[in-house]
């Protein structure tokens, strides 16, 4: 199959950019496709280190300094699609896929949905296909999920009559386990690993620590210092680290806390945590409702007297048990054979028109 992917605009497209859950699906696909022989175009930043048949840039370095300055992919995510960046990556994309295109088949991968939507709107004669969905909004006809809480959610928003699309595909993520390190032996921390937002519930993750006087470590870009420890001297606040050091800090962690009060779309960290061995206390909606199994990989709460309690005796889930299920369901091998069934599908599914086309193969939407 020929892939053209579109990259995050804002961030050169590289495995240590940890930081963008949409700039590491970018980088998985374009690699792991790429080794199991598909032919991959990849557009983005000149910057970019990624395995693929071939790179294009379209994005200069005087445009981005200009309208970015010298921040670093570390100090800033700017998701405003209405800048001189976005207008110059969607204008040499747009040209150069059409420049590229092989077959009728083509696909156009979007992994960031409405920051390409202005390129993929020029595309009709291509198999557009928003990838990894993880926001709540949707163009295209063809349509990936990583959990089905999410399906569900945005099937009401886009929808007029509520029916499902033969289109939409449920997808979970796939990861390098290498990247990770297992620990059973853990320490007395608990672990806030994400977005200095309420809307991660950052609240309720520091009253669990005062309730349980348990040392907490909240990780993440925004500059929440101040506000997390005046008033908690258990609270420790970390703006960014490095790969290795973020993968110590999940394999050492007492348990991950993640007290999301929207319906997350998936959740990578909790399954990151589930690699390294640890449980996961989570919110008991969205994504985690699905892949958080209660009482074997973590526990799903409701309240705050349950996340104390829960992560009190987060020690009683087994390390092994978490692994297994990661190792069960979120392979990298798993991903790409699901991506590769369903995208065969869809040039199938090109063949029909009309309301009784039939998809020949549903295997793809698996459900772990």
């Amino acid at each position: 199959m020929i892939f053209h992917v579109l990259s995050i605009p804002i961030y050169p497209t590289k495995k240590e950019i940890t930081l963008c859950a949409f700039t590491q699906k970018v980088y998985k696909f374009c690699k792991e496709m790429t080794a199991r022989g598909h032919t991959v175009f990849h557009y983005g930043h000149p910057d970019s280190e990624v395995h693929c048949t071939k790179h294009f840039d379209v994005i200069s370095r005087k445009t981005y300094d200009k309208v970015y300055g010298n921040k670093t992919w570390k100090e800033f995510h700017d998701q405003n699609v209405n800048n001189q960046v976005h207008d110059e990556f969607n204008k040499n994309a747009t040209n150069l896929i059409k420049k590229n295109k092989q077959s009728r088949n083509d696909f156009v991968l979007a992994f960031w949905g409405f920051g390409h939507r202005n390129c993929c709107d020029q595309l009709k004669d291509f198999i557009v296909v928003e990838a990894s969905i993880g926001y709540d909004s949707g163009f295209s006809e063809f349509k990936v999920f990583e959990t089905y809480a999410q399906l569900h959610k945005m099937q009401y928003k886009l929808y007029d009559n509520n029916f499902p699309s033969f289109g939409d595909a449920v997808i979970p993520p796939g990861f390098y386990f290498d990247d990770f390190t297992y620990k059973e032996q853990k320490e007395n921390y608990l672990l806030f690993l994400g977005r200095m937002t309420n809307a991660k519930g950052i609240g309720i993750a520091q009253n669990v620590s005062k309730i349980l006087k348990i040392p907490i470590k909240f990780v993440g870009p925004q500059n929440m210092e101040n506000n997390l420890t005046k008033d908690n001297p258990q609270a420790e606040y970390i703006h960014t680290v490095s790969t290795n050091e973020r993968k110590l800090l999940l394999a050492n962690a007492r348990c991950l806390i993640m007290p999301s009060l929207y319906s997350e779309p998936c959740g990578w960290t909790m399954i990151e945590s589930f690699i390294s061995g640890t449980p996961v206390i989570s919110t008991d909606w969205g994504g985690p409702s699905e892949f958080n199994l209660h009482g074997e990989t973590g526990f799903r709460c409701r309240s705050l007297n349950e996340f104390a309690h829960a992560a009190n005796i987060s020690h009683q889930i087994k390390p092994q048990k978490c692994r297994e299920h990661a190792s069960k369901n979120f392979t990298i091998e798993k991903m790409c054979e699901r991506y590769e069934a369903y995208l065969q599908s869809l040039i199938y599914l090109k063949q029909y028109s009309g309301p009784n086309y039939m998809l020949p193969n549903c295997n793809f939407v698996v459900k772990p």
